[in-house]
């Protein structure tokens, strides 16, 4: 793709990165363990969040930071004449949390930053934490109550991701999307389906989908009921662009539409491990905009190859949500691709007419099965 790649900076980063922490927040070492079985030459998140920051002393800084530090100092030492050590604790904690948020903040939407502010973003944080974990409260702050406070995590983990490109964002965001959604019920109903993915001598590898229907669905029209159809498509794009977007037919007046319908897609092989099948459930309207129901997604590596059958799926329908990955794409406004993305996010989250990827729509691998 022409566009202008971000540089963000590594050999100083790399500095900071001291050891791997044993003991980390459930969500991030769900996602790092998750992570750690992609394929090497699969985009996947960087394990950045197990990464703490040295503590090593350094003179007082100056400006800005010197100014907060000396804030910091008076207040707390008010603080601590009227309360407990515990309770003191907890308040130095928080305010730990709400400082690493700021700072993830201005990383995650201000991505034409050059290096040297990366660079002072990680002193700020390793100073900010050497301070807190020797110098506030009675006997500071332990270091393990440091590293484990959500917001840390995070702040690491965005500048993390503001050093990978366009392509392995989108890739990174489907991927971890379709693993936080499953069979768990949203209220928004179900779809009902059969898979399998079988490989060919040329390279390419042929997913069947077998689209049996949807059940309990959300009532978008004045009757009570809807009239839902499913459209169906392997992303991302820029890593199958010959995948068409595909359509079911439009079931009238009903909740619990069956469908019997099979689509075929032709992907690569070696691109098996970045796919995700995304299957969006929407109210057909003659005279307005399509009412978007919810979404579903599959991850292709989750497939068996080969297989003989069919492999039935039940998968709950969700909506998307804003995650770190969607707000940095939405901070590069002078990336096309990343424009591009965010657009059609976008309409998605905000429940309005849109189509996954801005192809037109073909029906022509959909053929009727027998009940």
């Amino acid at each position: 793709h022409e566009r202008k790649r971000l540089k963000h900076p590594k050999a100083k980063w790399n500095s900071y990165k001291a050891y791997a922490c044993s003991s980390r927040n459930s969500r991030m070492s769900g996602t790092n363990s998750r992570m750690s079985g992609y394929s090497s030459d699969c985009s996947s998140r960087p394990l950045s969040t197990a990464l703490i920051l040295k503590s090593d002393a350094n003179p007082r800084p100056n400006g800005v930071l010197g100014i907060l530090l000396d804030y910091l100092d008076n207040n707390i030492t008010l603080i601590s004449r009227m309360q407990d050590k515990g309770t003191l604790s907890n308040i130095i904690v928080n305010i730990w949390g709400k400082i690493c948020s700021k700072l993830k903040d201005v990383v995650e939407t201000k991505p034409e930053l050059e290096e040297e502010h990366y660079n002072r973003v990680g002193d700020s944080l390793k100073f900010l934490k050497h301070h807190f974990q020797n110098n506030l409260g009675e006997n500071g702050i332990a270091e393990d109550k440091l590293i484990k406070k959500r917001e840390f995590t995070e702040v690491i983990d965005t500048m993390e991701l503001q050093k990978m490109d366009t392509d392995e964002l989108i890739i990174l965001h489907y991927k971890e999307q379709s693993e936080e959604r499953g069979e768990r019920s949203t209220g928004a109903g179900v779809i009902d389906l059969k898979l399998s993915l079988k490989e060919r001598r040329d390279g390419k590898a042929i997913l069947f989908v077998k689209l049996l229907g949807a059940r309990e669905l959300i009532a978008l029209d004045t009757n009570g009921k809807s009239d839902p159809f499913i459209q169906l498509q392997v992303v991302p794009h820029h890593v199958f662009p010959d995948c068409e977007l595909k359509q079911s037919t439009v079931k009238k007046s009903t909740l619990d539409p069956m469908y019997n319908e099979m689509f075929e897609f032709i992907i690569p092989q070696d691109q098996i491990c970045n796919g995700v099948l995304v299957l969006s459930v929407f109210d057909y309207d003659f005279i307005s905009a399509n009412d978007f129901e919810g979404e579903a997604m599959v991850r292709l590596t989750d497939l068996p190859k080969n297989s003989e059958q069919h492999v039935k799926w039940t998968m709950a329908l969700h909506r998307p949500k804003k995650d770190s990955i969607y707000k940095i794409l939405e901070g590069r406004i002078n990336d096309k691709v990343a424009m591009k993305f965010v657009e059609i996010r976008k309409k998605a989250m905000e429940a309005e007419d849109f189509m996954l990827e801005p192809d037109s729509a073909s029906n022509s691998g959909r053929h009727g099965l027998e009940s």
